[in-house]
């Protein structure tokens, strides 16, 4: 009986070790976010734009007189791009305007509960432009799931746009329904991981291997602020909508001569022909006049493998002129 009450007892004093421990891997976890986001602000990364019923966090930078305007799109879940990606954007800002703008529930974007559609989405960037009078015709630059976003755009007001540069995209041809099952599961994962402030160990995971090209305060930075936007309700209806989302824009593509390039980080289409059958050549075919070009490395192109990422676009909108 004693053995039994020690046991018991042994037991107790473990799982309050334990909660004790998550309790203070969330509160530090907290006030890391807190504080990156105030300094953040204190630099001038905060301005927020109606997007109708909610605020959207839009940053210009770059040349305001400049030959073009670069309306900057981003990844699933990327709310640092306007800083993590100015590494390969420096150069291309000494003559064109860039305008970053956060979609919902990333960085200092207000959150929300409306369905994150293609169609919704797009609709918030072309508002948000509006609002800050900055007219087209842009050129889209959008990385992974913002190839979604940029496709349906030039698609559906091609008037609006000059050209499109889709970095490592998601390709609509190679989304199906067990995919976004899986992305669905992954994000609700994410979402509790976050809640209880383990998330940013898994962030290392993914930043851990670009470290070299950051310094201590810019990783932390990334992965702090990229943690946070996994459990905006906006966020979540992303993933979940992928899918969804995919089927819409492969539906509504039609080909059209505005000049595009697609930046190939990960697929490996040279290595595998029957990738490049079966999910490329469809979607190129669906696109019209797409410049396809192999940049190999993580699929964080922009950061791993930021100058020649550089080059290739400055090439791309030389020959736009």
């Amino acid at each position: 009986m004693n053995d039994v009450k020690e046991s018991i007892k042994r037991n107790k004093v473990v799982f309050t070790k334990f909660t004790w421990k998550i309790v203070l891997f969330t509160i530090h976890y907290r006030v890391k976010v807190n504080d990156i986001m105030s300094q953040l602000e204190k630099n001038g990364y905060c301005n927020l734009v109606s997007a109708g019923d909610y605020k959207l966090n839009a940053l210009k930078v770059g040349n305001v007189n400049g030959k073009h305007k670069i309306v900057c799109c981003s990844g699933l879940n990327d709310s640092t791009m306007n800083f993590s990606w100015r590494n390969m954007t420096k150069n291309i800002e000494e003559e064109n305007e860039l305008i970053f703008i956060d979609r919902a529930g990333y960085g200092f974007s207000d959150d929300t509960k409306t369905e994150r559609s293609v169609e919704r989405v797009v609709e918030d960037y072309r508002t948000v432009l509006k609002n800050i009078r900055e007219e087209g015709p842009y050129i889209l630059l959008g990385h992974s799931i913002s190839g979604l976003y940029t496709s349906y755009w030039q698609n559906k007001y091609p008037e609006e746009v000059e050209g499109v540069i889709i970095m490592d995209g998601t390709l609509c041809t190679r989304v199906d329904e067990e995919e976004g099952r899986d992305i669905k599961r992954q994000w609700h994962t994410l979402n509790i991981s976050e809640k209880i402030g383990f998330e940013p160990f898994v962030m290392k995971q993914i930043y851990g291997k670009l470290a070299d090209n950051m310094s201590k305060k810019e990783l932390d930075m990334n992965i702090y602020i990229f943690s946070k936007t996994t459990s905006a309700h906006a966020t979540i209806s992303e993933a979940e909508m992928i899918y969804q989302n995919a089927k819409t824009v492969l539906d509504s593509l039609e080909p059209n001569d505005i000049p595009k390039l697609f930046i190939d980080a990960q697929y490996y289409f040279d290595e595998k022909p029957e990738d490049k059958q079966d999910y490329w050549n469809p979607f190129e075919e669906k696109l019209g006049n797409c410049q396809l070009v192999s940049l190999y490395g993580t699929h964080a192109i922009y950061m791993d493998r930021a100058a020649e990422c550089s080059k290739v676009i400055e090439d791309f909108i030389d020959g736009i002129e």
